[in-house]
């Protein structure tokens, strides 16, 4: 397993520079994000107009103030995990954390115990542990247009969609999730922010965006099963040097494209070390 080296971060102690990436998030397949209250179930059922099987559709939008949602945590999962897993490949040591096994599991061989504060891995240094704070922080994603305008019409003979539920087929009443998803198109906007950001973990958001152009980065439930896929597309980057608090850099058309492209080089050789 390489020791390959990443830049370190300055550490919380000494804050130097503050970053926004605002960025957009399209749904290229229907996403759900599945709410567990009856109050979202029936608002949503009542929206649709339909006369159902069932007396509530099972999945449903998370919803806030009458618009679909994505949670920070769910979008700093995905791209957790796809760094972290990118990484595995490429041989750069990167740790399991310990709520991610069961009693008495050990990580993988290709991947380290969970990180101790003092010596986070590449991973840890940006997106934290249960005993240690990341220096990347994740919005919701919030859908542009509010609820009503991005359902599937009710006279779309797609909805309701089906899936097949394992857990319930001995059922026949339950043996189908009848799942109200937003529709395919619809447009969510969010932001991170981070402290004293390296041009390697922005290359690694950039890579992670990237990848989400080809179809392979995906929000919410049900993945497997035709749902969640999302294209990324980072809007606007801000760059503030933290002492005096200022507006340092903005980073917009050519100049973004160019940021992006530096730092996902920087990243790959992080990469490529890892390889060699």
């Amino acid at each position: 397993m390489s020791t390959s080296q990443f830049k370190p971060m300055e550490g919380f102690h000494k804050l130097e520079t503050l970053w926004r990436i605002e960025y957009e998030a399209t749904a290229v397949e229907p996403l759900i994000t599945k709410a567990g209250d009856e109050e979202s179930q029936e608002y949503v059922d009542s929206i649709i107009g339909k006369s159902l099987q069932k007396d509530l559709p099972d999945f449903v939008p998370i919803l806030l103030d009458n618009k679909a949602v994505v949670t920070g945590n769910a979008v700093k999962g995905v791209f957790r995990h796809v760094v972290s897993a990118q990484l595995t490949a490429a041989n750069v040591r990167v740790c399991v954390q310990n709520v991610k096994l069961g009693e008495g599991e050990s990580p993988p061989a290709d991947r380290k115990d969970q990180c101790s504060p003092d010596d986070p891995c590449f991973v840890c240094t940006w997106f934290g542990t249960a005993s240690r704070q990341g220096a990347l922080y994740f919005s919701f994603l919030e859908s542009v247009e509010t609820v009503e305008n991005i359902l599937p019409s009710t006279d779309s003979s797609a909805i309701p969609m089906l899936a097949l539920s394992d857990k319930n087929m001995a059922a026949a009443k339950r043996a189908f999730l009848y799942v109200i998803p937003v529709r395919k198109g619809t447009k969510f906007t969010g932001w991170i922010t981070g402290e004293n950001l390296s041009d390697e973990i922005l290359g690694a958001i950039a890579e992670v965006v990237e990848m989400s152009r080809h179809g392979f980065i995906k929000f919410g439930g049900l993945k497997t099963r035709g749902y969640g896929a999302v294209k990324l597309e980072v809007k606007k980057i801000e760059k503030y040097k933290a002492a005096p608090f200022k507006l340092e850099k903005e980073y917009l058309g050519d100049e973004l494209g160019e940021l992006l492209t530096s730092s996902r080089e920087s990243y790959r050789k992080l990469i490529t070390a890892g390889e060699g």
